[in-house]
């Protein structure tokens, strides 16, 4: 069974993610008044995004400065909701009086499943439902089909009076792409111009044109085959380089939306792996409203000490962090790898939606920052552990040996952290400070060193330079935080950029606390900006590039 349809306009995806966990009998209310909306809908205006909520849900939300949608456009979404709520609401077929299958509806219409589905943008509802052998199954009411009949009977005339092309006209095509051919056009652009011209379908001339380039000794198109798996791992290294697509597609000598598609699918391949270690120590799927609340927002994205002198002087400084707000914090933090655990799962094998991609990522860099905090604020335990189990301050071990202890506890922190269930109640100290003394003891035991009372009196007690430089722990507290997050050179080298180029990095990875107060998806950091994704990608990636060639630059 195909996954269900894509839903492109975020008011009506959100409405579809609200309305999943509705009850049957709202879903079908819901599900009726989308079929029923379908037939009011004139592909030529535009409708406001809170009309069609109203219309489907019978309640009026107000969407400040809410959205047009063509009516064309709205047709296809329409199609692709009653899809999304029938299946929420696990309908049985024997529930669907004369539900037409599809191939019941391409013989009805004398027309061929590809036509089927181009006809649902223009407005075919179907449903899906569970078939006789438990299955989920699409099909199509009689309403549906009457509706879509009268709305549109010259395209059905058209459709039902389509003959195949001849042999005559095959060799025309074939003739003519070799003519536009030798004007550089590729297979795609001369089966365009093709189809103009004789007055057929583009996807029947490219077709055409696709079977006798695989099939003749004489092609008239040189078009490579798919990437190879090393050239799919180097188009995934260049994309984490912010190499411009072009580029790459150049380097590869592939077509570049070919390049963007597989580095997305590259890029959902690596979530699949972080799956096991992101949903590790879930107790169940939280409630996600906690991510909208303050916590989630305020004060999230300050970077760690790169000195151990820093951090010592940190962990003495930080103050507890108040009750509700760790709860707070904490439930956050869980409710973010719920729903990137889930979208990660719901990902298609291959084809994969490149934006889908980046809010699961956005979500998990998001989680990274609240999980920083929520560590920041066990550093006291972190400390208080060490200098418990050593019978003196932290410093009189010394550099090398306190990085190793630190290290090891921070881990255990974050270990503790991650298994920690917000809904069950109780503070973080308790399982971070078991956590904390049992790598205290294992640590002391690898490093052979004595608690003070074992220890030789007299020594000299020792400082901890500037020297002594460590990594920023908030860039190291997730395991997917290597594959997913910038390069971590990337802070050190925003000020070098211009500020609009900083301030953009800063809100598209949450670098520092921000207006937008969490990581943007490049869909959100354009709304914003009041740009295209395309543009805004093509910002971040050259921004990029600037602040890492900065970092390598030799200082003067």
């Amino acid at each position: 069974m195909p996954p269900l349809p894509r839903l492109t306009v975020e008011a009506i995806e959100d409405l579809a993610k609200q309305l999943r966990f509705a009850p049957k009998h709202a879903l079908l209310r819901d599900l009726a008044r989308t079929e029923s909306l379908v037939d009011d809908i004139d592909p030529e205006q535009d409708y406001p995004e809170d009309f069609v909520v109203f219309r489907v849900t019978g309640y009026r939300k107000d969407l400040s400065g809410s959205a047009m949608i063509s009516g064309q456009d709205l047709l296809g979404e329409l199609a692709a909701l009653a899809e999304h709520l029938s299946a929420a609401a696990k309908i049985s077929i024997h529930d669907v009086a004369g539900a037409l299958a599809p191939e019941d509806l391409c013989s009805r219409w004398s027309v061929s499943r590809k036509t089927l589905e181009r006809y649902r943008k223009k407005g075919l509802l179907s449903r899906r439902v569970i078939g006789p052998s438990g299955r989920p199954r699409v099909v199509f009411t009689t309403d549906a089909v009457k509706s879509f009949e009268s709305r549109h009977p010259d395209v059905l005339r058209s459709a039902s009076s389509f003959t195949r092309l001849d042999d005559d006209t095959r060799e025309k095509v074939i003739e003519l792409a070799r003519e536009v051919a030798s004007t550089g056009k590729t297979l795609n652009q001369a089966a365009l111009k093709v189809s103009e011209e004789i007055g057929r379908g583009h996807e029947t001339v490219r077709q055409i044109l696709r079977k006798h380039d695989q099939e003749s000794d004489d092609p008239i198109f040189e078009e490579s085959g798919p990437l190879t798996p090393k050239q799919r791992r180097f188009a995934y290294r260049a994309w984490r380089r912010s190499i411009e697509p072009g580029e790459i597609a150049e380097r590869l000598g592939k077509p570049r939306p070919a390049v963007q598609r597989v580095t997305a699918d590259e890029r959902a391949a690596v979530l699949r792996e972080l799956l096991p270690a992101i949903r590790d120590g879930l107790d169940t799927a939280p409630d996600e409203v906690g991510v909208e609340s303050q916590f989630a927002r305020e004060g999230i994205g300050h970077p760690g000490p790169t000195g151990l002198a820093d951090l010592l002087a940190l962990s003495r400084a930080v103050t507890v962090m108040p009750p509700v707000e760790e709860k707070a914090r904490a439930k956050i933090y869980v409710a973010l790898r719920a729903r990137s655990a889930s979208a990660i799962e719901g990902l298609e094998a291959h084809g994969v939606h490149a934006p889908d991609v980046d809010r699961i990522e956005t979500d998990l860099r998001w989680a990274a920052r609240i999980k920083a905090e929520l560590v920041r604020s066990q550093l006291p335990n972190i400390l208080r552990t060490i200098e418990s189990r050593l019978g003196h301050e932290a410093e009189a071990v010394g550099g090398s040996k306190l990085r190793a202890m630190m290290g090891s506890l921070m881990r255990a922190t974050c270990t503790a952290i991650d298994r920690h269930h917000p809904s069950t109640g109780g503070r973080l100290a308790a399982p971070v400070s078991l956590a904390c003394d049992k790598a205290m003891r294992d640590m002391m035991q690898r490093l052979s060193i004595k608690p003070m009372s074992q220890a030789q009196p007299g020594r000299a007690r020792r400082v901890i330079g500037s020297s002594e430089r460590i990594a920023d722990f908030t860039q190291r507290i997730c395991t997917w935080q290597p594959t997913i997050e910038p390069d971590i050179r990337l802070r050190r080298g925003l000020d070098s950029l211009s500020e609009d180029h900083a301030e953009l990095l800063r809100l598209r990875f949450g670098l520092a606390p921000t207006a937008a107060g969490h990581p943007l998806t490049l869909a959100e950091l354009a709304h914003r900006l009041g740009s295209r994704p395309l543009h805004v990608a093509r910002s971040e990636r050259a921004a990029i590039r600037n602040a890492i060639a900065a970092v390598r630059q030799p200082s003067q």
